[in-house]
């Protein structure tokens, strides 16, 4: 028994020493503030904090002094270490790199990049002059060729004083509850493990499926995510719970899906386009602009049992996960279990029928249906259309059932396409839906009456125009440039050209149409 105090003791203080370590320890950061051209070559070592994005590869990281002294750095990363820093960008991870003299047309693009984000979170035409002169001075002349990220000896130690830590504690515990009911520690250790494996085995079997596509989730870049939903999703029972509003959507995902877990929901505004065209081999193309600001997306492949294979973009922030500070991280653990829920906030996709559907919204007021049918909220609205439609016949006489409800203020209307070729724009005024047979739409109304053409701007006359140039005959290439045409500058977040013959996405974030992420059957 005295052996066992005396071993209790010295394991304890052990634990609690290398716990402490593993908490408290931190790195030595270089002062960024302080460097010199004598520092050109050497190594340095910087915390990733709040990173911007120039793409894939270069990073900007902001550093500030006691004074408020602010110096905007670039860290370029190679491929591997870019995977690496993807999973790093708000978990204040070490980052070891050479410091060397920046290039004039890099720092260009620093001060661009810099100046877009200013513009985006201030909600301004442009800078204001003495914005301007902060950011010019605020340029450092040196960048970082990162070759390390979260290693090094004291992130090492670190890390392995944590696991020891959590072991030795443990193993204190295990040793204490031997000492007081006078069993043997192997015993005791048994119990222990089985009162602990029965939790573990029931929350596995409750979130089964949860896991698993928890497990399939990716990150393709920075800002695009992929997934693989396994498992059917509850729309029968989305369907018959009458949402009429973003608050009992919220409370619906909530109690159905995540066991009463809080669900962040946020359906801010957006504005988009879409338009159908066909490939000279006669393929049916969907071209889709999502048009907002600053988030990260997510195609979403889904095969419900009873429901028709689709792939789907949704807008990440909606759920409360992008990069920005205050939200969840996409690559953090309540990250990756939100994302679960994303195949019922999807914002345009296509099915493996052929049919293609997106949103897009209108400024003209929210819609409330009232004509004794089941409610629909619009949001819901495309899962259960690709889910189950084959083409615009289908779609419209599955919309006629319901009573269609909106949120934020705004309502939508819905751009629907198949593989025949055929596509309409459907609106809902009072009681009433309408069908366009249209070939085209943004965020105009396009519905003959007293709103007619209200929301309207520059971009449907030039995809029209796009679309008449070449009678409606548009290779992928020349619809990805027609998308790029009518983008809009620091608000186009994705652009997506669907095939609906092919069952094929070509997906471009953040305006980037020299790089596509392609999803399909063959890709994945």
């Amino acid at each position: 028994m005295k052996k066992k105090v005396i071993a209790l003791i010295i394991i304890l203080l052990i634990g609690i020493g290398a716990l402490l370590f593993g908490i408290l320890g931190k790195p030595k950061y270089t002062d960024m503030m302080s460097l010199t051209d004598a520092d050109l070559g050497k190594s340095v070592t910087v915390e990733i904090k709040e990173p911007l994005p120039i793409d894939d590869r270069n990073w900007i990281l902001g550093f500030e002094d006691s004074e408020g002294n602010v110096s905007e750095v670039r860290i370029r990363l190679d491929e591997a270490l870019s995977r690496e820093f993807l999973q790093c960008v708000d978990s204040r991870t070490p980052l070891t790199g050479i410091l060397c003299r920046e290039s004039e047309d890099m720092q260009k693009a620093v001060f661009q990049t810099l100046a877009d984000y200013v513009i985006m979170v201030t909600q301004v035409d442009a800078l204001t002059d003495q914005n301007t002169a902060f950011l010019e001075k605020s340029l450092s002349p040196y960048c970082i060729e990162a070759t390390d990220i979260g290693t090094g000896l004291i992130p090492t130690l670190k890390k392995a004083a944590l696991i020891a830590g959590c072991v030795l504690l443990f193993s204190a515990i295990l040793l204490l509850i031997s000492v007081l009911s006078k069993k043997s520690f192997g015993k005791t250790v048994l119990v222990s493990l089985i009162v602990i494996a029965i939790p573990v085995l029931i929350i596995a079997a409750l979130f089964f499926n949860k896991i698993r596509t928890m497990c399939t989730i990716r990150s393709d870049g920075a800002g695009m995510y992929y997934m693989e939903y396994i498992g059917d999703y509850k729309l029968d029972d989305l369907l018959n719970a009458n949402i009429t509003s973003v608050e009992e959507f919220s409370e619906w995902l909530r109690r159905e899906e995540f066991r009463n877990l809080p669900v962040p929901i946020d359906t801010k505004r957006f504005g988009c386009s879409s338009f159908k065209a066909k490939t000279p081999d006669g393929d049916v193309l969907m071209g889709r602009n999502f048009d907002y600001h600053e988030t990260d997306a997510l195609m979403i492949y889904s095969s419900p049992k009873n429901g028709y294979a689709s792939y789907s973009m949704a807008d990440l922030e909606v759920l409360g996960i992008s990069v920005k500070q205050g939200n969840i991280h996409p690559d953090s653990p309540a990250g990756r279990i939100f994302m679960t829920a994303a195949p019922y906030a999807v914002c345009d996709g296509i099915n493996e029928a052929g049919l293609g559907v997106s949103t897009l919204e209108l400024d003209i007021g929210e819609i409330h249906q009232d004509t004794g049918k089941p409610d629909l909220y619009i949001y819901s609205a495309i899962r259960v259309l690709l889910d189950r439609c084959a083409n615009v016949d289908e779609a419209l006489k599955l919309l006629e059932c319901y009573d269609i409800h909106s949120h934020a203020n705004v309502r939508q209307h819905l751009f629907i396409a198949d593989q025949s070729g055929r596509s309409v724009v459907v609106e809902w005024f009072d009681d009433q839906m309408y069908v366009n047979e249209l070939d085209a739409v943004t965020n105009s109304v396009l519905t003959p009456g007293d709103d007619y053409d209200r929301g309207a701007d520059s971009r449907l006359p030039e995809i029209l125009a796009g679309l008449s140039g070449h009678d409606g005959i548009l290779t992928p290439e020349q619809a990805k440039e027609l998308l790029a045409k009518v983008a809009q500058e620091n608000y186009t977040e994705w652009s997506c050209v669907y095939n609906l013959n092919r069952f094929t996405a070509d997906v471009y974030i953040d305006e980037d149409f020299d790089h596509a992420y392609h999803y399909g059957k063959a890709n994945g």
